[in-house]
């Protein structure tokens, strides 16, 4: 992650922002700097770093801060995709929006949106998980710290074709 400013802003201000369940959307408010920029607009690799911090306010203010210190959680992302609509430029606000979609043993998925004056600039969709030196950490030990009673969503299609694009990635990588 390259945004340590921007990510110990986050931490900081997890203390006093708003709890949310697991299965609510954390809303970013954020702007175009100067260093996301290439030429004109925000670069590709800065969406996914930022995608990493609302990810990180989501799991953050449902409830997982103080377990992922203490255990010493490392989150990771195994897939992510993005599909780039408009342009963002340099001093433009935005907000980025991230929920929980699904999740299975150890994995969840993620879709995120980044939004500029009501207009869908960007979607992502990720399939992450937390770790530990045993590897990876069980959803249902997750589920169990933020909130045992948050309902599972049903699985959507999206889930579906994710989990078979990062299979025949991975397969093709195994040839």
């Amino acid at each position: 992650m390259k945004l340590r400013l921007r990510l110990l802003w986050l931490i900081v201000s997890s203390f006093w922002k708003k709890p949310i369940d697991i299965s609510d959307e954390s809303i970013l408010n954020l702007r175009v700097l100067p260093n996301d920029i290439d030429i004109t607009k925000m670069t590709n690799d800065r969406y996914s770093a930022l995608m990493d911090l609302g990810r990180m306010d989501c799991a953050f203010r449902a409830g997982l801060r103080s377990a992922m210190f203490k255990n010493k959680w490392i989150p990771v992302a195994s897939f992510n995709t993005i599909r780039f609509r408009y342009p963002l430029k340099v001093f433009q606000k935005y907000q980025l929006k991230t929920r929980v979609i699904w999740w299975d043993e150890t994995t969840f998925y993620w879709e995120q949106t980044f939004e500029r004056k009501g207009r869908v600039v960007a979607t992502g969709h990720v399939c992450a998980t937390l770790i530990d030196k045993n590897g990876s950490v069980p959803s249902k030990k997750i589920v169990e710290i933020v909130g045992p009673d948050v309902p599972k969503p049903d699985k959507p299609k999206l889930v579906t074709k994710l989990r078979e694009i990062e299979g025949f990635i991975h397969d093709n990588q195994k040839e």
